[in-house]
Parts: C-alpha cells; sequence; structure tokens
C-alpha cells in the first residue's frame, strides 16, 4: 500500500435507504489504537503482529487479541512512511518516502535497522518476491528491484514507464502487478537483471492498491472509479468486473473466502462479493477519518489503517471495543499507588483520597476521604497503614477497613509536603517543596520528626535503596544522596543534568532512575560518594512519575504525552510500548497482577494491560479544559477552508501548514493566545492541488498535525 495524492475534485453522493437495505452484513468496531502522525499502510504477519507504517510517524508493531491492540515497538528514522511489508524471514521492508526504503529486524518488542538505500524520489510502496527479491515503487522514479542480504540493498533493475508508481504487488508466478496513478496498471516480468513490461491497461481514475486473489484475480482501488477486476493472461489484461459506490477508493485486500474489502478514503470501508462477472456490496461503514489501507488476518479480522483515526479491527459480527477501566472523582488526580490485595488508591488534589477497587473490567470507588490540604502522594506501608503527602496540610496516616478511612496521625511542618517513601527500617521520608526533606517515626498514633535538612532548591520526590540510601528529585537541583542515621542526614553526592527532577526509584540491582520533566528520563549508578549517568532518552513530553515492575521494566508517566514503557538493558533504554489517552499524564503504579494504573490529572484513574489498551474519545468545547486541533472544514476545499483549535491556557501558538514533502508554505498564526477557542480561515489561492498538512504548536506542552486536500 501506499500514500496517494488526492489532486482531483471529489464529488459526493448520498446512499438512498435502499441502497442501504441490500447491505447484508454489518461491521462492529472491535478496537482502535491512535498514534501521532497518518495511519497509511498496514501488514500482518503469521504470528498475528501488525506493523503500520505511520506517515509522519515512522514504523509502529502492535499485537491484537481480538479486542484491542497493543503497540510493542515505535520507531522513526525520518521520511514519510508510506509502505510496509515483510519477507519469510520475518525481515521489514519500509517504503520511507524522501528517505528511500529501510530494512529491520524485530525482535518482539524493539526495530532494529539493518539496511537503508535512497531510492531517489518518493519511495510509496514496497513488496516482497518468493526469492527475497524487494520491489520498490517509486512515486517519481518508476518500479526498483533490489536484493537483500541481511546488511544492505543492491539495486539489480529499474523500470519507468512515466505516471506515478503507487503500489505494487507480486503474483504466485512472479509476475509483478503495478498501480500506477496516473497510468492505470500495468503487469511485468522480471529474471533477476531487468523488467519487461507485458500488459499495460488504464481504465480512467486514479490506480492506488492493486491486491491478487487465490485464483489469480487482480483487484485494482481506482481512485475515482471505485474497485475493478481483472484477469491476465500473460500478454494482457481483461477487465471483467467495476463498481463505484462513492468516495475515492484507496486500499484493497481479499480475504481466504474471497471476499473483497474496500479502503475508501472518504467512505470508510466496504465489503464485496465477487463471482467472476460482478461485485456485490455486501457490508460497510464510515466512522470517521479517511481509509487509507486494508487487510485482512488469518482469522477474517478486518484491518483498516485510518489516516486521522489510527488503526481499527472489525469483524462482521463480534463484539464492541471498551476501554478496560476509567474512573473520573473529580479534582486533580496527581499519585496513585497499590496495597497489597490490589486496593488502588488515587490522591486526587483538592478531592482528597479515594480507594478503588478494579476487577479487570471497571473501578468502585469504595472510599473517600478529604481533610483538606492538596493530596499529592501516597505509599503503603508494610503493615498497610496509608501514609499521604498533603500539600499545604502536611503528613497524614490512615487506617482502611475495606470501606472506610480513619485518620490515626497528621502533622504539618509548613510548607508543600510533595513525596513520600518509606525505608526498610520504617522511617518515613518527606519532601517538602519549600522546605527540603524531613524524616520521621510513627508509632500506630503519632510522627516523630527525627531529621531535617535543606540544600535548596525544590525538593519532589523521594526514593530509598535497600541499604538505606536516600535519594532526593529536587526539581530545579537535580538528584541528591543522603545517609540517615536515625537522627541526621548526610549529603553524599549531588549531580545536575539539568531538566527539572521529578521523580525518583531504585531498581532491585541499585540503579537510581530519575524522570527529569523536559529532559526526559534518566540512569545513574551510584558508588557512596558519586553519580554516573549511564542512560538518557527523551520522547518528548513531560517526564513526571515512574514505576519498575517486578522484572525491571519501567512504566513513565509523561505528562501531556501518556504512558511510556521502556526497557533497561545497563547502558541504554528501548521505548518498547506508547499510548496517550489525552489529559496529563501524571504518576504510575503497577499491581500485582501487572496491571499498570495512571493517574491521569483531570482524566481520573486509568488502568491498563498489555493486552487490552484504549484510548479515550477527545472532548472539545467553547470553553476548553483540554487542548484540541479540530479536523479543516470543508475538507477537500477550493480555494478555502477553516482550522480551529481550542487552548486550556495561555500560551504561544503556532499554526504552520506544510506540503507533501514536509515543506513549510505557510505560516496562519505565530503568537501569544489565551484560554479560548480559535478559528482561522485560510485562504489557498496561491497554492498547488494536492495533500497538506497542518500542524499546531501549543508552547512546549502539545503538538498535534492533522491532513488536508486542497483540490483544484
Amino acid at each position: 500500500m501506499s500514500r496517494k495524492n488526492i489532486l482531483c475534485i471529489v464529488m459526493l453522493f448520498c446512499l438512498s435507504a435502499a441502497t442501504y437495505a441490500q447491505l447484508t452484513h454489518q461491521f462492529t468496531n472491535t478496537a482502535r489504537n491512535t498514534h501521532y502522525g497518518s495511519a497509511e499502510c498496514v501488514a500482518v504477519v503469521s504470528d498475528g503482529t501488525f506493523f503500520l507504517a505511520n506517515y509522519g510517524d515512522g514504523l509502529r508493531a502492535y499485537t491484537f487479541n481480538g479486542n484491542a491492540f497493543t503497540s510493542t515497538a515505535h520507531i522513526d528514522d525520518g521520511g514519510t512512511a508510506n509502505g510496509v511489508t515483510f519477507s519469510s524471514e520475518g525481515t521489514i521492508f519500509l517504503a520511507n518516502g524522501i528517505d528511500g526504503l529501510r530494512a529491520y529486524t524485530y525482535n518482539g518488542n524493539s526495530f532494529t535497522n539493518t539496511a537503508h538505500i535512497s531510492s531517489g524520489n518518493k519511495a510509496y510502496s514496497v513488496a516482497v518476491g518468493s526469492d527475497g527479491t524487494v520491489f520498490l515503487a517509486n512515486h517519481d522514479g518508476g518500479l526498483w528491484a533490489y536484493t537483500y542480504d541481511g546488511t544492505a540493498f543492491t539495486n539489480i533493475a529499474h523500470t519507468d514507464d512515466g505516471g506515478y508508481a503507487y503500489d505494487v504487488a507480486v503474483g504466485s508466478d512472479g509476475t509483478i502487478f503495478l498501480a500506477n496513478y496516473s497510468d492505470g496498471l500495468r503487469a511485468y516480468t522480471y529474471d533477476g537483471d531487468s523488467f519487461t513490461n507485458t500488459a499495460h491497461i488504464d481504465d480512467g481514475g486514479y490506480a492506488c492498491d492493486v491486491a491478487i486473489g487465490s485464483d489469480g484475480t487482480i483487484f485494482l482501488a481506482n481512485h475515482n472509479d471505485g474497485l475493478r477486476a481483472y484477469t491476465y493472461d500473460g500478454t494482457a489484461f481483461t477487465n471483467t468486473a467495476h463498481i463505484d459506490d462513492r468516495g475515492s477508493a484507496y486500499g484493497v485486500a481479499v480475504g481466504s473466502d474471497g471476499a473483497v474489502f474496500l479502503a475508501n478514503y472518504d467512505d470508510g470501508l466496504r465489503a464485496y462479493t465477487y463471482d467472476g462477472n460482478a461485485f456485490s456490496n455486501t457490508a460497510h461503514i464510515h466512522e470517521r477519518g479517511w481509509s487509507a489501507d486494508v487487510i485482512v488476518g488469518s482469522d477474517g479480522t478486518v484491518f483498516l489503517a485510518n489516516g486521522e483515526d489510527g488503526l481499527l479491527a472489525y469483524t462482521y459480527d463480534g463484539n464492541a471495543f471498551s476501554n478496560i477501566a476509567h474512573a473520573e472523582g473529580g479534582g486533580y488526580a496527581y499519585g496513585v499507588t497499590v496495597g497489597s490485595e490490589g486496593t488502588v488508591f488515587l490522591t486526587n488534589g483538592d478531592d482528597g483520597l479515594r480507594t478503588y477497587t478494579y476487577d479487570g473490567t471497571a473501578f468502585i470507588n469504595t472510599a473517600h476521604t478529604d481533610d483538606g490540604g492538596y493530596a499529592c502522594d501516597i505509599v503503603v506501608g508494610p503493615d498497610g497503614t496509608l501514609f499521604l503527602a498533603n500539600d499545604n496540610d502536611g503528613l497524614r496516616a490512615y487506617t482502611y477497613d475495606g470501606t472506610v478511612f480513619t485518620n490515626t496521625a497528621h502533622i504539618d511542618e509548613g510548607g508543600y509536603a510533595c513525596g513520600i517513601a518509606v525505608g526498610p527500617d520504617g522511617t518515613l521520608f518527606l519532601t517538602n517543596s519549600s522546605s527540603g526533606l524531613w524524616a520521621y517515626t510513627y508509632d500506630g498514633t503519632a510522627f516523630t520528626n527525627t531529621a531535617h535538612i535543606d540544600d535548596g532548591g525544590s525538593a519532589e520526590s523521594v526514593a530509598v535503596s535497600s541499604d538505606g540510601t536516600v535519594f532526593l528529585a529536587n526539581h530545579s537541583e537535580g538528584l541528591r544522596a543522603y545517609t540517615y542515621n536515625g537522627t541526621a542526614f548526610i549529603n553524599t553526592a549531588h549531580i545536575d543534568d539539568g531538566g527539572y527532577a521529578y521523580d525518583v526509584l531504585v531498581g532491585s540491582d541499585g540503579t537510581i532512575f530519575l524522570a527529569n520533566n523536559i529532559d526526559g528520563m534518566r540512569a545513574y549508578t551510584y558508588d557512596g560518594t558519586a553519580f554516573f549517568n549511564t542512560a538518557h532518552i527523551d520522547d518528548g513530553g513531560n517526564a513526571y512519575g515512574m514505576a519498575l515492575s517486578s522484572d525491571g521494566t519501567i512504566f513513565l508517566a509523561n505528562g501531556t504525552d501518556g504512558l511510556r514503557v521502556y526497557t533497561y538493558n545497563g547502558t541504554a533504554f528501548t521505548n518498547t510500548a506508547h499510548i496517550d489517552d489525552e489529559g496529563r499524564a501524571e504518576k504510575v503504579a503497577i499491581g500485582s497482577d501487572g496491571t499498570v494504573f495512571l493517574a491521569n490529572g483531570e482524566e481520573g484513574l486509568f488502568a491498563y494491560t498489555y493486552s487490552a489498551i484504549s484510548g479515550i474519545e477527545h472532548r472539545f468545547s467553547a470553553v476548553p479544559d483540554n487542548y484540541a486541533l479540530l479536523q479543516n472544514y470543508p475538507n477537500p476545499f477550493n480555494p478555502s477552508t477553516t482550522i480551529s483549535y481550542s487552548l486550556k491556557k495561555s500560551a504561544w501558538v503556532t499554526l504552520t501548514i506544510y506540503d507533501l514533502l514536509g515543506r513549510e508554505v505557510k505560516t496562519l498564526v505565530d503568537a501569544y493566545q489565551n484560554k479560548n477557542t480559535y478559528s482561522i480561515e485560510m485562504d489557498a489561492s496561491d497554492l498547488a492541488g494536492g495533500i497538506y498538512y497542518y500542524r499546531l504548536q501549543i508552547g512546549t506542552e502539545s503538538t498535534e498535525t492533522k491532513k488536508m486536500v486542497l483540490i483544484r
């Protein structure tokens, strides 16, 4: 599959009630997974892994359990990911726009780029022959053949018969079929040295995608002309069927039972039967976004790459997809922890402390207390006592009997209590953003302050190693280590690598992990006198909170970037999964069964598993409480369109227009704006027809990009 330009006017027709009554089946959406970028092409291997070419966002891998997608790996080497396929040995080949052709291996949690070649112009689609030859459709450069030896590509053959090569497929006998956007459909033989064009047909429209049925029938998604079927006898094509239901045919796939599925750009997904002479439309669904590519899994599940809306799965009669859990109790969800019996405790800003049970599908709020202040962080002691760092209210202890909280102790030394940790001997360590680090003992009825130190800065979070060393994340001053002898702290090491230290954790091997806000995440070793930075990663967002699983996996609450998962090998981090459900990811905790709980600002409490993660529909209102960028209207348009967006707070805003090659062509907004909803009219009279992208940058907190089509 490939990226398809829409260069001509889109004619819109309305289906009558009678037409819909003829549809004999309906689709049910069973899962959705949306990331940044524009989903363009999808491929699935025999083990069920999906590879998504995500224009503007690189290559992603997903697993699918029948109800939900899970993102397992992501890589972006630049370029514009347009088409993806894989060889029988498992190598993944990516047609990467102006960046050319890339090869990757995939080990289940990360990609490794093993080869790269620049093909010139725009690499749009890629296919692999039975002998391992790699065929590349190059938009402005025709058809290319490469060998691949595991480390490098070698160009063996090239042909260019004009037009714009969009998609390529290889038949069981080795015949190569090329969908040529402005030139129709071509067939080639390839002898290992050169191509020979054996047949050509152009029935009008704009050939976008080609698929081959088990009986050798060739199906062509023909933009502005619908769906066509052809036979091929080695010397010529014969058009055996044609249907055009509306929209812009973009991608086509064939199921094992012969059902034909059409991704219809602005009309959604359609299913057809084909009897050798005609098509019959049996099902149709159109939710939103633009349908770009479609494939069929071995069990008949239909997977749709939706440019605006990510990756979707459909069955004909399956069940609906639901986010596994979401609870919102008001306030601002700030901290989360899990008790030994699986109870989830949420610190909820000016709403106090809440507890939830979780049955794998939903949260039930079982208790709530609000003693004033601003609930920030919580930890569970070895005997089940809850300790609450309560900004503006100090430190509180609670017991919980399954139905109610009982406040058993309280102390307030002034300032702003932020973070809390329990040492191996039961000592409580409290960070106070305006007064440093405090130590307390607790006897079941009262706290006693045993030590205090303030080295400046703004103490945010604290962690304690198994040997009792205390590590302090100091917002404006980096990371500090202290020894504690029961009566006093001694500062033994300090490092400041920039950023704003927010959270700190200690791994089972003694590695110290620091969530460093705009600087991302860092790993350190500590020898008793000094820190040594061993790894650093910054995937954007604002690294706020972390949690470690029993196997050493790191979960990062990454502010406006959502939730990320990393592995760490002692020298480097590898991002293995990412999901962003809006809001602001603040803190994260892991249950004993591996469930991941995320405190998400105004969005409340979320639960995730690796096998069932989903997003929340984006909300937009006249009085915005979130950032939002809407789809331009009208779209397609000529010559003007309106772009609307909202700001949840005042910020410097830029709204920029880019062409298909990523070149900036217009800046519509570059100014400081107040919290509000805005609509900007764009006049494109001076631009050529085609696909453009508009990108909204809101300070350092939010970036979103959408696609629009200018018609001439």
